[in-house]
């Protein structure tokens, strides 16, 4: 399978593979005569190993097992090489080119002029132990191109142990492009970064929003309260005597007023199972015939519960206004002033 090649240096015989995908050269001490077959129990110095340009597959010549595996690790898309020592022995041309080399021109050389200072550091303090260690060592590395710009590479290290070809042992190295990996991951970290300030600009609105809410309750809560208490004050009931409420009106009388009126007084009447009320007008200036109708349906409520209604407090100027209405007080008692209504209270109550 192997033969010397003639016109060799005198100081090294040239093997080369029939297989036109390979050549082999190989360092022979002592030196071999130009020409002399190579035999594998010959002691050597080092052995060299690389493919040759592209050979189309239909062209190779695989007679055996061994043309077979060498054709393999040569064509395969996974960078490939092995490394006696420091140097590289053998490289396929996907791990060449994946760094912009062909793999002739690495052939012989060490692989620190493949990485910066600093990845060197790195690889020899942190990876080379856990290779010692272990015998296999595998993650990421930034080579250096040749045209001078850095590519992230995924590297798997296996440590080969001595033999005739490599006295001090060696290394098994794939290599594989991850470029393209590393942006996708860069863009992916991006978009999930992006979308997690995104959820958290949205909490925070929806924080916002909440407090917002919240203090909005609050507000609406107080104005409920404010409006209980007014409702309170134009609306007040006082209980004048044991028996007897008086409910002073001021202002105009609406409808809403005229049901809070309504609701309040009927349940102080059940509370307290009051006798007599007394609806006093002194504050009211002006009486229409809503107004009117509105006390005597108060009254007429209040009657339904037992009790007796006293209408006080009518000026001049609204009992004119009455009059020309027409207004029907439905039988209300009437009395000139609060002192009055409450004699006449007393003296119904007394009379029961």
């Amino acid at each position: 399978m192997f033969h010397a090649v003639k016109h060799a240096p005198p100081t090294t015989a040239r093997v080369v593979c029939k297989n036109p995908v390979f050549r082999v050269a190989r360092k022979y001490h002592p030196p071999l005569p130009t020409g002399t077959p190579w035999r594998p129990d010959e002691p050597l110095e080092e052995c060299l190993m690389a493919p040759t340009r592209p050979v189309p597959l239909e062209e190779v010549s695989i007679t055996n097992e061994v043309d077979l595996q060498k054709l393999a690790m040569d064509v395969s898309m996974e960078g490939l090489s092995i490394l006696a020592g420091d140097t590289y022995w053998y490289m396929n041309r996907a791990h060449g080119m994946v760094l912009g080399y062909e793999p002739e021109e690495l052939i012989g050389k060490t692989w620190r002029m493949l990485y910066d200072d600093a990845e060197r550091t790195r690889i020899e303090r942190e990876f080379f132990p856990i290779l010692g260690e272990h015998g296999r060592w595998s993650g990421e590395v930034r080579g250096l191109h040749r045209a001078g710009h850095s590519v992230d590479l995924e590297i798997s290290l296996t440590r080969l142990p001595a033999n005739p070809l490599m006295p001090s042992g060696g290394l098994i190295c794939t290599c594989r492009d991850i470029v393209a990996r590393k942006q996708a991951e860069q863009i992916l970290r991006r978009t999930l970064e992006d979308q997690i300030r995104t959820n958290e600009e949205r909490e925070g609105a929806i924080r916002a929003l909440e407090a917002t809410q919240r203090e909005l309750m609050e507000k609406i809560a107080t104005i409920e309260r404010q409006r209980s208490a007014l409702r309170d004050m134009s609306v007040p009931i006082l209980e004048l005597w044991d028996g007897v409420l008086t409910l002073p009106i001021v202002g105009i009388i609406d409808s809403q007023r005229a049901a809070d009126m309504t609701d309040r007084l009927l349940g102080r009447i059940g509370e307290r199972r009051t006798r007599g009320v007394i609806i006093d007008l002194t504050g009211v200036d002006v009486v229409d015939t809503m107004t009117a109708a509105h006390i005597v349906k108060l009254s007429q409520a209040a009657s339904l519960l037992g009790s007796f209604c006293v209408l006080t407090g009518i000026g001049p100027q609204v009992a004119q206004t009455l009059t020309l209405m027409g207004v029907d007080l439905g039988g209300l008692t009437t009395a000139r002033s609060l002192r009055d209504g409450l004699r006449i209270c007393l003296a119904r109550i007394g009379r029961a």
